[in-house]
């Protein structure tokens, strides 16, 4: 019996994990490290973590409401579980702070705590990373190229490039209205290489697409050293054709020889056509995209945690000043001898390190983590990302609790004056001196 169970257990993963790869399997992910812009607000950038942190502050809000718009004796339902997430954390803070300062840390540590627990956990949903906008690479690709002055390409004085670029993207189908990247689709790219020049760079590019988008098969692979043969560019372009002069694939990319408008007024002339071109113009069945998300985690892009550790930092120095006076400065500047001195300059640069240890721990998990859960979701799907979830969600919780528990304890030790132990010892002291003193006194 125990065999049949066994048996049982392996055909149910097995064909748990066929599921996973005819259905589930994702495309493969393009690791991008900054967050990507989603649209502007006059000179303001509106990325997709940004987009997600405002939902999270929305969300916080909502749910806050809904659990205190009625506030009962006898609490119940929303606000027994939100008095009950408060009251927790108000006990951890003030077991390590005091009640006095525990009261006084409570808002700012437990708006750290929840705001970045939060915002992990919701990095985790299904349509993160999955969602989003298309941005055609292809007019891209010639406007760099065509520019005198290409942005992200460095173009030497004899005509070639000083470095390689590459312009990566997806092959998606277009369903209706909605443009889909096929389960399991592989991500291309094509790359300008070092010692390019522009139009070297345009034939090989002609290849390219006529290679991944009109079923082109060329006599010399493009991964060789050195320019596209021109027999091949030739073929390839009979394939493309322009807009004027269509090739024999149906659905094949069209070169254009007119420069769109964001191209500037500069074509590109190609070295084995002799024939300049500006841009391309997909097919509406299927393109060469890049997928920019709606949302990504807030905690995925280094500029979120670097401010999250900016304010932690004003905070702690505020509260310092607000309890020491300028008496505080008196830990980083202090002269009484040269080891005090060397001493008080570790601790003040201590404090600045903070910003960067803040920012790249919460950063370098929550980043990693994303990129675990896009690989193994390409991967295999439904077997070992379900195990990467559960551990997501704890390293999740234990990021919020690791920057808010930090930020707490910097906090006790900038309010704690330095002299309180020595004094209270010499009080203590005097009083097991002379007790008698002591009872005549009060």
């Amino acid at each position: 019996m125990k065999r049949v169970y066994i048996a049982v257990a392996v055909v149910a993963v097995l064909a748990w994990i066929a599921i996973g790869l005819l259905v589930a399997k994702g495309p493969q992910p393009e690791i991008v490290v900054p967050a990507e812009s989603l649209f502007k607000v006059g000179p303001l950038h509106v990325t997709n973590t940004l987009l997600t942190a405002w939902c999270v502050m929305l969300f916080l809000a909502i749910f806050t409401f809904l659990g205190t718009r009625s506030l009962k004796l006898l609490p119940s339902g929303f606000q027994n579980f939100i008095e009950g997430v408060v009251s927790f954390l108000l006990d951890q803070v003030t077991d390590i702070a005091g009640e006095r300062n525990g009261r006084r840390f409570f808002m700012v540590v437990g708006t750290f705590f929840l705001f970045i627990i939060v915002s992990n956990w919701g990095g985790l949903l299904p349509f993160f990373n999955a969602i989003g906008k298309t941005e055609d690479v292809g007019h891209e690709i010639f406007a760099q190229l065509a520019s005198d002055n290409p942005h992200k390409l460095v173009l030497t004085k004899d005509g070639t490039y000083d470095d390689g670029h590459k312009f990566a993207g997806a092959k998606t189908d277009k369903s209706g209205g909605v443009v889909l990247t096929k389960s399991g689709a592989k991500a291309i790219d094509f790359e300008v290489r070092k010692g390019d020049t522009p139009a070297e760079a345009l034939d090989r590019y002609v290849v390219f697409l006529a290679e991944n988008f009109a079923g082109f098969k060329p006599a010399h692979s493009l991964e060789e050293p050195g320019p596209a043969d021109p027999a091949d560019v030739k073929a390839a372009f009979t394939l493309l054709g322009t807009v004027d002069a269509p090739g024999t694939a149906a659905k094949a990319p069209r070169l254009t020889t007119e420069a769109p408008s964001e191209a500037g007024e500069h074509a590109l002339k190609s070295a084995a056509l002799g024939q300049s071109f500006g841009g391309v113009s997909f097919a509406e069945s299927q393109k060469l995209t890049l997928i920019v998300p709606f949302f990504r985690g807030v905690y995925s892009d280094v500029n979120n945690t670097l401010a999250l550790g900016i304010c932690s930092f004003i905070i702690v120095e505020f509260w310092g000043f607000q309890t020491l006076g300028f008496g505080y400065l008196k830990k980083f500047l202090n002269f009484s001898s040269p080891i005090n001195a060397f001493v008080g300059l570790l601790e003040l640069l201590s404090e600045f390190i903070r910003i960067i240890s803040f920012a790249f721990r919460l950063f370098g998990n929550i980043f990693a983590g994303e990129v675990l859960v896009l690989m193994l979701t390409f991967l295999m799907p439904f077997l070992f990302v379900d195990i990467i979830y559960g551990l997501e969600l704890f390293v999740g919780f234990i990021q919020a609790a690791v920057f808010a528990l930090l930020t707490l304890v910097f906090a006790v030790m900038a309010v704690e004056h330095h002299g309180e132990e020595e004094h209270h010892g010499d009080e203590a002291s005097a009083e097991a001196h002379h007790p008698s003193g002591t009872a005549q006194a009060h």
